[in-house]
């Protein structure tokens, strides 16, 4: 499913107004998430931003931290004003998209699914070799991973089309179901859980035979990243889809933590 998300989401990257920097970001209105940096913040709860090549000047309601990103939907008021909504932080993992001791593709990934004990183990023994002779510069990111890893969440830098994405996956097997995190170009973050379930299939002679059916939640920044999500669920390979963009999407495990963090 990752692979095809992907998809979805170089698909919407290719609607978006390769003008827009220099039409202004008024294109934004009703649109995809956007990637902001905090640069400074001024009087009451004005802050200067970066998008892009581009800065402005612009109110947040939420307390933001100086030289953090977030995520957010951007638009315009009726005032001409610019309005930032629904921000969610993005995670600290630009060094291990960088730095990832492993790299995977979405096919990696299909031991996951059809045996998930196995995946971990291997996955387990992989990080503790390599945290055994680990250069110092490695050592952090080799343990974040660990870590995630001892709290029941898969934390993975998957290579597709040239693009690193950080994908955490967690099983659940006593709910039945896998919990995911992944972060989109152009989707921004999405969060959810994929589940199975069965379904009475048609009588036949021997009686009647139950199917299972591949079920989803999503959760999303907004209301277009929905529309896309659901324009395209024929693709998805879903039976039930299910997509919220009024609940902010959130890390399985905050890759900010760290051993010193878990202690405290």
């Amino acid at each position: 499913m990752l692979h095809k998300l992907s998809q979805i989401d170089k698909l919407a990257g290719s609607k978006v107004d390769s003008k827009l920097e220099s039409k202004g970001i008024k294109h934004f209105n009703a649109n995809l998430p956007v990637l902001l940096k905090v640069l400074a913040k001024s009087q009451g709860n004005s802050y200067l931003l970066k998008l892009g090549n581009t800065t402005l000047q612009t109110t947040a309601h939420t307390k933001l931290e100086i030289g953090r990103s977030y995520y957010a939907n951007m638009q315009r008021n009726h005032a001409g004003q610019i309005v930032i909504s629904n921000l969610v932080q993005k995670p600290q993992i630009d060094a291990l998209l960088k730095n990832a001791p492993l790299k995977l593709q979405a096919n990696d990934l299909r031991l996951l699914s059809s045996n998930p004990q196995a995946f971990t183990q291997e996955l387990k023994e992989f990080l503790l070799t390599q945290l055994a002779n680990a250069h110092k510069d490695d050592f952090k990111e080799l343990a974040t991973l660990a870590l995630s890893l001892t709290q029941g969440v898969i934390s993975l830098v998957v290579s597709e089309d040239g693009a690193d994405h950080l994908v955490q996956l967690a099983p659940r097997p006593k709910r039945n179901r896998l919990e995911f995190y992944a972060i989109f170009p152009h989707l921004g973050p999405i969060g959810g859980y994929i589940w199975q379930e069965s379904s009475p299939a048609e009588s036949s002679q021997q009686g009647t035979a139950k199917s299972q059916r591949v079920c989803a939640y999503f959760a999303v920044m907004n209301t277009r990243v929905k529309e896309l999500l659901e324009e395209h669920s024929d693709e998805l390979g879903l039976d039930s889809m299910q997509v919220a963009s009024d609940k902010s999407p959130k890390e399985l495990f905050p890759l900010s933590l760290s051993l010193v963090d878990m202690r405290t």
